[in-house]
This record gives C-alpha cells, structure tokens and sequence, in this order.
C-alpha cells in the first residue's frame, strides 16, 4: 500500500469516511449466516459489493491504487456480517 491508511470495523450500515477515500482492502466476517457488504460513494454509486458463506472470512487487498470514493463512503448494506475496511486517511 503506498499511503497512509486506516481500518475502520463496522457491525451495521451508515457512514464510514465523509471525505474523498480509497478502498484499500476489506475483511468481511459472517456472524450467523451467510453475510454481504454494499459499500458506495458519497454519490449513492455503488462500488464494492461481497459476499461471505456462513461462517467463513473473506480478506482482500485491492491492488494498485484501490477504488476511488468520491465524496465519502457509506456502507449501504450489510447483514449477517461485520466488515472492516482499509482506506486512505
């Protein structure tokens, strides 16, 4: 990773950063079935969407330069599961 980042762990929807990011990587845990995570931009666009099997972890680091957030990032959706995400700062 060529900046500085920040891991921020959700267990619910709602904001997550409310300025211009980059999605660096994910961890996404189920916790009860099988779980999912919409992330998207401060435009309401979704850019990032995944799954987890019940009772599995799902770690990713995104190569390059990551996906761009322009104007924040929302976790729009999340159920069965708790998501940690890496960003710029």
């Amino acid at each position: 990773m060529k900046s500085d980042v920040k891991a921020v762990r959700a267990t619910a929807a709602g904001a997550v950063f409310g300025g211009r990011t980059r999605l660096r990587g994910i961890i996404l845990s189920s916790s009860g079935g099988a779980g999912s995570v919409t992330l998207q931009d401060g435009n309401s666009v979704t850019q990032f969407q995944a799954d987890v099997p019940n009772g599995d972890v799902f770690s990713y680091n995104l190569a390059e330069d990551g996906i761009l957030f322009e104007g924040g990032m929302t976790i729009s959706a999340l159920s069965n599961a708790i998501v940690t995400v890496i960003i710029d700062k």
